[in-house]
């Protein structure tokens, strides 16, 4: 389980219960349809890991289903079929789809939003764009930022391939009663955005449309800005490829080919990565989880690529006479460009395989929580020590709700408030003594992280742990897991 993750099964668990209150109060910092689809999980099978994540695997196979469906509709089957494999394989797609995070549900929204977009550039049925725009206020509801870039994409479209219908929508925006209803829609907007400042909720917003802190920016500077995502869709560090090298390749070439010959479909396509890079790039913090809606793209780019590739090399082979060295060239060159993308494909699937094999880690949360909760009473709390992506308090109440629907959330608490593998704890034994005091801590747990030290200090969870135990507040009752994936549980008096 991941931080990120655990948000969503906490969303999913408070509104499958009809607690939508507290959903809002504790929860609504990411928008709703992610959760509403684990909540309708959780209802079907009962609240639990599987069942959250499973709604990643689900939209992970419709967005590969779109992705055939797009490509069909813009070139041929052949090139859908390729594409859909290609885009299938992605390491970090086979990895986001066993996770319980929104990128496969915006994948899946954002392409079937632009397929619906295109049919309707393309034949001009009313139907379609009338689809589109829904699917818009969907992916509004999945993601802030596609209030950005749908937007943003489909007036580029029309600018290019439908400027007299685009003049047109404008000129009768300024004529009644179209300019009333705009008038009256822009004072309720500002009466909104005034409402919004004055309570706080706005700066929330503009935090989950940066999606981070400025601390966070500092993960923004590994690379050059203006290159920064087309390193990080391929190197996000030694181990980790969100696209193997030789399918990124292909997909680069695949987007030099669309720039080359410059068909309709291919300026689309064209338009549609441009405007992902584009406005991600200038948010002030970057990872390329937040450009995977340009993923689609790039395989049907590899896609374009070699089917093009196939093709100039049929079309040479039925002009080469019998028996001459062109032709054994050729063979030489098909060979070749099939091995290449074999290749592309056993190394992206040794990518994903590898990156899957080194996430897989086992936690003892459950076990840990459920330990405390059997002897925590009235105003008890439960602290987190060094909170870290795989462990911290968030996935504590996520437990304690399953097991009481009437937990507080303030009986689970961490210290420092921010994660230690992302940013530098100062961690105070005596500070946080006194706040277990405060807070009736019942029990401390600590993730063991292996032998890693916390972000930009020297400390490791060993040096935590001697820490506690050096003081007579503090004594370790309980110890789950197996070196190096423990938890320790501590108690305190």
């Amino acid at each position: 389980m991941l931080w990120d993750e655990v948000t969503h099964f906490h969303g999913g668990l408070l509104l499958s219960r009809g607690q939508v209150g507290t959903w809002v109060w504790t929860n609504s910092l990411y928008p709703p349809i992610f959760d509403l689809f684990t909540a309708a999980y959780y209802l079907i099978a009962g609240p639990s890991v599987f069942a959250g994540r499973f709604v990643a695997v689900t939209f992970s196979v419709l967005s590969i289903i779109v992705i055939y469906g797009l490509t069909s509709r813009l070139y041929d089957k052949k090139t859908a079929l390729l594409s859909a494999t290609l885009f299938a394989v992605m390491p970090g797609i086979v990895w986001l789809s066993r996770l319980a995070m929104i990128e496969t549900l915006l994948i899946f929204i954002f392409s079937l939003c632009l397929l619906y977009f295109f049919s309707w550039i393309s034949n001009g049925r009313e139907r379609d764009r009338k689809i589109s725009i829904v699917l818009f206020a969907v992916g509004v509801a999945v993601k802030y930022q596609t209030i950005v870039v749908v937007p943003l994409t489909m007036l580029l479209a029309m600018f290019f391939w439908k400027r007299p219908y685009l003049k047109d929508e404008l000129k009768r925006c300024l004529k009644l009663p179209r300019i009333a209803v705009i008038g009256v829609a822009a004072v309720a907007v500002a009466a909104i955005f005034l409402v919004l400042l004055v309570s706080g909720v706005l700066d929330v917003l503009f935090f989950a449309i940066k999606v981070g802190t400025e601390q966070k920016a500092v993960f923004s500077g590994r690379y050059p800005l203006p290159i920064f995502y087309l390193i990080e869709m391929t190197w996000f560090d030694n181990l980790i490829h969100p696209i193997s090298l030789i399918l990124y390749l292909m997909g680069l070439v695949g987007l030099g080919l669309m720039a080359w010959r410059r068909k309709q479909a291919d300026k689309y396509l064209l338009l549609w990565f441009a405007v992902i890079y584009i406005v991600f790039t200038l948010i002030p913090n970057r990872e390329w989880r937040y450009v995977t809606i340009a993923f689609p793209v790039l395989a049907i780019a590899a896609a374009c690529f070699l089917t093009a590739s196939y093709g100039k090399l049929h079309a040479l082979w039925k002009n080469a006479g019998q028996g001459s060295m062109r032709r054994w060239g050729l063979k030489v060159l098909a060979v070749g460009l099939v091995s290449f993308t074999i290749a592309g494909v056993f190394l992206s699937c040794t990518d994903a395989y590898n990156w899957v094999n080194q996430t897989r880690v086992s936690v003892p949360i459950e076990q840990a929580i459920n330990y405390a909760a059997q002897n925590l009473a009235g105003n008890q709390s439960v602290a987190v020590a060094c909170p870290l992506n795989r462990f911290n308090q968030y996935m504590v109440r996520y437990y304690l709700n399953v097991k009481d629907p009437s937990f507080e959330f303030s009986k689970a608490w961490q210290y420092p408030a921010q994660a230690a593998d992302a940013y530098t704890p100062d961690f105070n034994i005596s500070d946080f003594t006194l706040l277990c005091q405060q807070h009736h801590a019942k029990y401390v747990l600590l993730y063991e992280y292996g032998e890693k030290t916390y972000f930009n200090t020297n400390l490791t969870a060993q040096i935590i742990c001697s820490m506690l135990n050096g003081t007579p507040w503090f004594r370790l009752q309980k110890t789950f897991g197996s070196e190096p994936e423990r938890i320790f549980v501590f108690s305190f008096t």
